[in-house]
């Protein structure tokens, strides 16, 4: 939801090959404090590494900033993705070799 008014803070973005489903790191895993030994984690560390180097606080990576157990929530994810690449104030890459 667009919320007005509000002001986004800046933040990074991550943009990346995904691995076998079983080793990216979800949303659940995120709330469940889990996934910290799936090889995806390494692309959370590599994006905060780089966000705090640029100064900024916040980062989003797909494979686990959105619950895609809330079929809403991965469709409204799905349509709104190309802006919030847009709107990043940086966005890193991470490509698995």
């Amino acid at each position: 939801k667009e919320l007005v008014g509000a002001s986004i803070p800046s933040y990074a973005i991550l943009s990346h090959t995904w691995g076998p489903d079983s080793e990216e790191v979800t949303f659940q895993d995120l709330m469940n404090d889990t996934g910290k030994d799936k090889a995806g984690y390494e692309k959370i560390r590599f994006c905060a590494d780089q966000a705090q180097q640029h100064g900024l606080l916040y980062f989003w990576i797909d494979t686990c900033c959105i619950n895609k157990e809330n079929s809403a929530e991965l469709a409204e994810a799905i349509n709104s993705m190309f802006r919030w690449y847009e709107d990043a104030a940086r966005c890193y890459v991470f490509l698995s070799d």
